[in-house]
């Protein structure tokens, strides 16, 4: 087997050598990476409900994170994304999300937007708790993204994920846009353009902005967002 087959097979990501357990991430370093090293999300938010918000994203490793009922298991982008740093989902990154997110706040008095996940997914119902938790203590973090996880999963535990993200959604309305990946025609969810579920086509997709940065109507709106390639 190719070493892509491998691990989608073994549930993981194809470049192994860059998982990273933040025990051994030097302290100096942030585990939230600046959003403008990202050409499709961008830097400081230009217009909407977060405008002048700085963006910053986090990274974990694809298919352990993940459900395996995604539709993308096979064809995740981390399949060709050998730079990106994946941190390992366990209680050691529990505890330096707290750490990096406490220096983040005190340099941003602000807020700051981030997004969950660039790579990987929700993982488990503690660690969606870890991020109720830092609603709670940090009150001027936004946090946008997709998550594979569904409420309707045909597999339990995966749906008990997609339950409670869902209730973060509205226990924290307008802080916690999280939208479900492959949900189909309800609110808050992203397909791909070819399932034909309405909606609006991703303006960063079509060039119509320049960055998520630039847009933000993913946190902004609760119609279905439809990607070219998603």
């Amino acid at each position: 087997m190719s070493k892509t087959q491998t691990a989608i097979t073994t549930g993981q990501s194809v470049f192994q050598y860059k998982i990273t357990d933040t025990v051994d991430y030097k302290s100096h370093l942030n585990i939230f990476k600046v959003g403008k090293s990202n050409k499709k999300l961008g830097w400081k938010i230009s217009k909407g409900i977060w405008k002048s918000l700085p963006i910053y994203s986090l990274t974990l490793e694809e298919r352990k994170t993940c459900p395996v009922t995604c539709r993308h298991w096979g064809d995740c982008f981390g399949n060709n994304m050998p730079f990106a740093v994946r941190f390992v989902l366990n209680e050691s990154l529990f505890n330096r999300i707290d750490i990096d997110l406490n220096k983040l706040m005190a340099k941003h008095q602000n807020g700051i937007a981030l997004r969950l996940h660039v790579l990987g997914d929700f993982g488990s119902l503690e660690y969606v708790k870890v991020w109720e938790n830092m609603l709670n203590k940090y009150p001027m973090i936004k946090i946008f993204g997709f998550t594979a996880y569904s409420p309707t999963d045909k597999i339990k535990e995966n749906r008990e994920i997609g339950k409670e993200l869902a209730s973060l959604r509205v226990k924290f309305a307008g802080r916690f846009q999280i939208r479900i990946s492959g949900g189909g025609d309800i609110e808050y969810s992203a397909n791909p353009i070819n399932d034909g579920f309405a909606g609006f086509t991703c303006p960063e997709q079509t060039s119509k902005v320049a960055s998520c940065a630039s847009c933000g109507i993913c946190w902004t709106s609760k119609k279905n967002v439809n990607f070219i390639t998603h």
